[in-house]
């Protein structure tokens, strides 16, 4: 079976996508696993199938680079709506693209205009602050709060100085700890410098390593930082990669409404697979 793909990437996370309106890629997890492989396949933090949705434009079907599914990707939506524009999806006016679509989390708008996505976002949920975990016989405070996905979020003195031999050890530990069973999460390292910036990096559960980006995990990272009183709506949070993401929210008890995330978009490359 030959399958056409766009590989793209959304703030340096990348993806593959395939437009898979006729239901035809019936992708086994090995293969996926196959396909966002670094050095056997096309490499991505994950893949992206864009499936019919009669109550919308299209449904995003999202899968970590394990090969299994996950329910929602904050830069993966962005790219997917970009993407969906190219398959002419949505509807035009002028420059802008204007779209609705499905996720596995629930619904998402979105506007394209030229290579920068913003997304009208599902609420950011169920905030728990101050939650001790265990990380090599030390204790951590870490923040949880749902936004399509799961998120713990520590912050630290300077995220940009981590290693990513830190990330790799501070974050499995974490996305594996007791308090977040059994789904776990991804685990965001954020810090705020003296002019107010936010610095991100994230490991991310299903990838099993740090991601460039993460843009589910910007908006949690924001939104905690609002309710701890440290920051006000609009965030800018740098990214891993060297771009920023834009957050805007309305912080309510226990969360956020009216979440936007407004980033870069671009395509890498195209071509064909052979499975």
């Amino acid at each position: 079976m030959r399958i056409d793909f766009t590989k793209m990437n959304g703030a340096a996370n990348d993806f593959v996508m395939i437009d898979d309106r006729n239901e035809f890629a019936e992708l086994t997890s090995e293969q996926i696993r196959s396909i966002c492989d670094r050095r056997r396949g096309v490499g991505s933090d994950g893949l992206i199938l864009i499936r019919k949705d009669p109550e919308s434009d299209f449904h995003m079907s999202y899968f970590n680079s394990d090969g299994y599914p996950a329910e929602m990707c904050g830069n993966g939506s962005r790219c997917s709506a970009y993407f969906a524009t190219t398959l002419g999806l949505g509807q035009r006016e002028g420059d802008v693209v204007r779209l609705l679509f499905s996720t596995d989390s629930g619904p998402i708008r979105a506007v394209v205009a030229g290579r920068r996505a913003t997304l009208d976002m599902m609420d950011a949920r169920d905030m728990r602050m101050d939650i001790p975990v265990r990380v090599a016989q030390t204790e951590k405070i870490a923040h949880f709060m749902i936004v399509g996905t799961r998120h713990a979020v520590v912050f630290v003195d300077a995220a940009r100085e981590l290693t990513g031999s830190d990330i790799i050890e501070l974050g499995r530990a974490i996305r594996n700890d007791r308090a977040f069973e059994p789904a776990g999460v991804n685990v965001n390292f954020a810090s705020v410098d003296e002019t107010g910036a936010v610095y991100l990096r994230t490991y991310e559960k299903g990838v099993e390593a740090e991601t460039h980006a993460c843009g589910t995990g910007s908006v949690a990272s924001a939104v905690l930082l609002a309710h701890l009183g440290r920051l006000q709506s609009p965030v800018t949070v740098m990214q891993h990669s060297g771009d920023a993401l834009v957050v805007t929210f309305e912080p309510v008890p226990g969360g956020a409404k009216n979440v936007t995330l407004e980033g870069p978009v671009e395509v890498n490359f195209t071509g064909s697979l052979d499975l």
